[in-house]
């Protein structure tokens, strides 16, 4: 939104330091607010809009600092803030996509967790009860079910917090270093999960790439900003050395080839576009096709999780129903 407003007032003619003077008054974040206010008196003192930004650059991408001095040096800095604009949104777009496909899964699992809970520490108990009185022999189920129920009863709330624990230590290990390298190579070893993390990071590099070197931004400095934005370590490090053949003045299509990471496609595309001389416009057209491959398998694992959930949970009910049953009808049988 930022970019879309700023980029709007710009093309309307208005000047650079009435454009952040506004946006310091009509911002929806009061931090971005207070930000501005002290922009505009930084630039109204002589500093330039990217001098500002780079001040301040734990608050803003490093993609959106970049784009600005490029735009500031070209001046199109309307049009680079309008393109940087559709580039959020589509990233935005990219992401709410993500979380919506794994959304449904996890609040199932969540539900079927919090459901067997209340069954083990609520229903099963009372029956518990009825079943100890009457000395009957238990099947094997029944008997499984109410050790899981004492067991649920004692030390259940330990297993919750050995379980927050362990998702907190897994959080901390994977999300940095080597931990982080393990894992996002782990998920690229899964059959289904690596289309989508291969087209995510398609996606994110096409993406970013081409509207840096659109802008004008030179390649080896462009590819240093995009393997920050691609969300994956083992792509980080593979990029690394395709910038390192970037700045011995070859191309990026053979090392990128040689990462057996990329598609076949972009690779493709990526060549057409060096020989051609379009690389920029062959990289944006490559992120639209694997934006919407990526809808697609995103589409067919929502479509695989769901079931394989569902059948899950019941499942778990269909057991300690049946656990419950089974000695409730040779009750029955033995008392008729």
């Amino acid at each position: 939104m930022l970019c879309k407003q700023f980029s709007t007032m710009l093309k309307a003619g208005i000047p650079i330091i009435r454009c952040i003077d506004i946006l310091s008054k009509q911002l929806s974040s009061r931090l971005l607010r207070s930000i501005f206010a002290e922009m505009y008196v930084e630039v109204r003192s002589g500093k330039s809009l990217s001098e500002s930004l780079v001040k301040r650059s734990r608050y803003f991408p490093q993609l959106f600092i970049s784009m600005v001095e490029a735009g500031e040096a070209s001046g199109t800095l309307d049009d680079v803030l309008d393109n940087l604009a559709q580039h959020y949104e589509k990233e935005h777009k990219l992401i709410q996509k993500i979380k919506n496909s794994m959304a449904y899964p996890v609040i199932v699992l969540v539900v079927a967790v919090a459901v067997v809970y209340f069954l083990l520490t609520t229903v099963v108990p009372t029956f518990a009860d009825i079943f100890t009185r009457s000395g009957a022999t238990l099947p094997l189920p029944t008997r499984m079910l109410l050790g899981l129920s004492d067991f649920t009863l004692k030390y259940g709330i330990f297993v919750l917090l050995f379980l927050v624990m362990f998702a907190f230590g897994f959080y901390v290990a994977t999300s940095r270093g080597e931990g982080r390298y393990r894992w996002h190579k782990f998920l690229l070893r899964l059959p289904v999960v690596k289309a989508v993390v291969v087209q995510s990071i398609s996606t994110r590099f096409s993406g970013t790439l081409g509207i840096l070197l659109r802008t004008g931004i030179p390649l080896v400095t462009a590819l240093e900003i995009t393997k920050k934005v691609v969300g994956n370590e083992v792509a980080q490090r593979g990029l690394l050395q395709v910038q390192d053949a970037a700045k011995k003045g070859g191309g990026i299509s053979a090392p990128l080839a040689q990462l057996n990471l990329f598609p076949p496609m972009l690779i493709q595309m990526l060549r057409v576009g060096e020989e051609s001389g379009t690389l920029d416009e062959m990289l944006l057209k490559t992120a639209e096709f694997y934006e919407g491959e990526l809808e697609a398998s995103l589409m067919r694992l929502t479509t695989l999780l769901e079931p394989m959930v569902i059948v899950l949970l019941g499942g778990m009910v269909a057991f300690i129903v049946l656990s419950i049953a089974l000695p409730m009808f040779e009750m029955t049988s033995f008392i008729g």
